[in-house]
């Protein structure tokens, strides 16, 4: 039986993904970073870039917390711009059929 061919995402349909995860776990805290990965089935570091333009956009914030005794833990939230954008993908996905 030969492998299945590999589909990749692209880039849009991934921050698209990031967007609507923050707005699901929209409430004052925000999401924690590693749902996100884990919710979109994510390498961390595939994650991590996609988080770093996203923050340079000024699509979504990051804070740090102490989470335990020597852990931290980032806190993702969306801002109104990302929500904004976020409403735009929707409705260029749902034209485009993507």
């Amino acid at each position: 039986m030969p492998p299945s061919p590999r589909k990749y995402r692209s880039a849009l349909i991934i921050i698209q993904g990031i967007l609507e995860e923050c707005m699901k776990g929209e409430n004052k805290d925000g999401i924690v970073k590693s749902s996100i990965y884990k919710n979109l089935n994510l390498k961390t570091a595939v994650g991590e870039k996609y988080l770093e333009q996203l923050i340079k956009a000024q699509y979504i914030t990051m804070t740090e917390e102490i989470w335990g005794r020597e852990r931290t833990r980032h806190r993702v939230q969306i801002t109104q711009r990302g929500i904004q954008r976020f409403e735009w993908f929707v409705k260029l996905s749902s034209e485009l059929t993507i």
